[in-house]
């Protein structure tokens, strides 16, 4: 089976009532999302999975005379499968059961992240998987698939069919607790039609300086539909996390070498490398250079987060300065 291309943009419901309004004007501010425990999910079936197999008294007679068994390798497991956490999203930005009980009521916020650029922050390396919905649950987990990340993410991310509406993507973790994004990864915050004014307005204040749109939920007759209330701030009109440091002159001490490998004239890179620094979260432009692995120019950025960490980014584009993969 072809597996599921990711989504381009993953949509988060966060509901504001009570405490929830504290805690997610905190992530907000501070750009993270936190991962939760799977334990701490509304499905009481949520990451269901069993261990063992046919050939497990046969390994269980090799491992006798040692002491072990295959319940003690099954134990291992289970203890650091156990300790995998997630941050779950949808698909889309227009779902009214999501709206009423993720989104409280409608009074919550939907955040809206381009998938591509919440991968820079804290959730490098960490797996993005679609969950798939079924009437039964996969069978037990043997010994060998114990290597296997697809085996075990396979378990991690399968639910009932009830839950097949919410069209669920998730990123696995390996611990619970906050995990931070650069300001441009979310591009877009919708407000349900039925938040609170002064929530709002709070909200609109806090990403004025950021590259972020608001949005605002309007019921029109029989359909939501959403208003721009504000857009997103330009580079220039951004609060600056990092200190957007570029310096030309090192960067481009082998100017003939991109100047052979380029299509486009060489001023061209001096833009992209400008317009690069210039976004909020970089702290330097740290390296430039025809890459020695691949046909491609490889920038290498460093990214400040707002919990004052540096992450380090690659940026490959083909000799017309277009992105790659």
């Amino acid at each position: 089976m072809t597996a599921a291309p990711s989504p381009s943009r993953l949509f988060r419901y966060r509901s504001l009532e009570g405490s929830g309004w504290a805690r997610e004007l905190e992530a907000m501010t501070n750009g993270y999302l936190w991962s939760p425990r799977f334990s701490q999910m509304n499905d009481p079936m949520e990451a269901f999975y069993e261990f063992g197999g046919a050939g497990d008294q046969a390994v269980d007679r090799l491992l006798r005379p040692a002491g072990k068994s295959t319940a003690d390798m099954y134990g291992m497991a289970k203890a650091v499968i156990d300790g995998l956490c997630l941050v779950s999203f949808s698909s889309t930005p227009v779902d009214l059961p999501l709206g009423a009980y993720y989104g409280g009521n409608f009074a919550g916020v939907c955040l809206e992240f381009d998938t591509d650029r919440l991968f820079v922050g804290d959730l490098q390396g960490e797996s993005l998987v679609p969950v798939t919905y079924a009437e039964t649950a996969l069978p037990p987990l043997q010994l060998w698939e114990l290597t296997s990340l697809e085996a075990v993410t396979g378990r991690l991310s399968r639910k009932r069919s009830e839950w097949a509406h919410e069209k669920e993507w998730r990123i696995l973790t390996g611990a619970e607790g906050p995990r931070h994004y650069i300001d441009e990864a979310l591009v877009r915050v919708h407000l349900g039609p039925r938040i609170d004014a002064d929530h709002a307005r709070q909200v609109r204040a806090l990403f004025e300086g950021r590259p972020t749109e608001v949005v605002q939920g309007r019921i029109s007759g029989f359909s939501l539909g959403f208003e721009a209330l504000q857009p997103a701030a330009t580079a220039k009109q951004c609060g600056r996390v990092g200190a957007g440091a570029l310096d030309l002159d090192a960067l481009l001490q082998s100017r003939d070498e991109f100047e052979a490998f380029l299509e486009v004239p060489v001023e061209q890179l001096i833009d992209e490398l400008r317009r690069i620094a210039a976004q909020p979260n970089v702290e330097a432009v740290a390296d430039c250079m025809v890459s020695v692995t691949r046909p491609a120019i490889l920038v290498q950025v460093e990214q400040k987060l707002r919990n004052d960490r540096i992450v380090n980014e690659r940026r490959y584009y083909d000799a017309r300065l277009h992105r790659l993969p």
